[in-house]
């Protein structure tokens, strides 16, 4: 029984290794890159309710207008409310620990809101993947088409600054370690096998983020998150 589980696990770290060594070839086209980086963010995106985000935005509006009493009475329900969630978290990590992800998925596959991800994202596959065939990119002059190199973004603090480059959305932050630690980031293990500690941040409204180098510099010179820091393009 125990192998029917772990089994999967060590698989899909292996497939990710693989993606992850993939992505970054030459020999894949772009619109193969991006098709593969839409069902990713299908199911990896951070997300959090509707009800959430609602409240939130209810609880920014009514410190706007000074209304204290309706902020903290918002406050309370939006407390009660990730409480529940935690809750909810910690009940479906025990229910992870009991059946395999394979028998979970199935028993979800009749459920409207399931049947409406996978088919929505089956969709855009489909048209994503018709688009790359009847539109290829290159030709003839492929060849001659010079290679896009990512944008390189220089953030400062207190007199000290580090360069970090855009790479693609799914390289390691560990390519960028230095740049990482400076923006207060932890890792994991050590050389090429070091992991980012948390692969999101919080934003001055309390909402996690991922950890993308893009939303990162996006952040900062919005100045939503990593207050003191600056970012400029080299």
């Amino acid at each position: 029984m125990s192998d029917s589980h772990t089994d999967p696990v060590a698989n899909a770290v292996s497939s990710k290794q693989a993606y992850e060594e993939a992505i970054n070839l030459s020999q894949h086209v772009p619109q193969a890159k991006s098709i593969s980086e839409m069902v990713l963010d299908a199911f990896q995106s951070a997300k959090e309710s509707d009800q959430i985000r609602d409240l939130r935005l209810a609880i920014r509006a009514a410190h706007d207008r000074f209304d204290d009493d309706q902020a903290y009475e918002l406050m309370g329900q939006l407390k009660q409310l990730k409480d529940a969630e935690a809750a909810d978290m910690a009940a479906l990590e025990d229910l992870s620990a009991k059946f395999p992800i394979s028998r979970i998925l199935s028993s979800y596959k009749d459920d409207p809101s399931f049947q409406e991800l996978v088919y929505s994202l089956a969709l855009k596959v489909l048209n994503q993947t018709h688009q790359a065939v009847s539109n290829p990119s290159g030709g003839k002059s492929k060849a001659a088409r010079p290679k896009k190199e990512a944008e390189v973004f220089v953030i400062s603090k207190d007199g000290a600054s580090v360069t970090l480059p855009l790479r693609t959305p799914r390289s390691k932050a560990n390519a960028d370690r230095e740049a990482f630690e400076f923006l207060g980031f932890s890792f994991i293990g050590e050389g090429d096998e070091a992991e980012l500690q948390s692969e999101v941040f919080v934003d001055k409204d309390g909402n996690q983020q991922p950890a993308t180098r893009k939303n990162i510099v996006s952040a900062i010179q919005q100045q939503t998150a990593f207050e003191g820091f600056s970012a400029a393009q080299q």
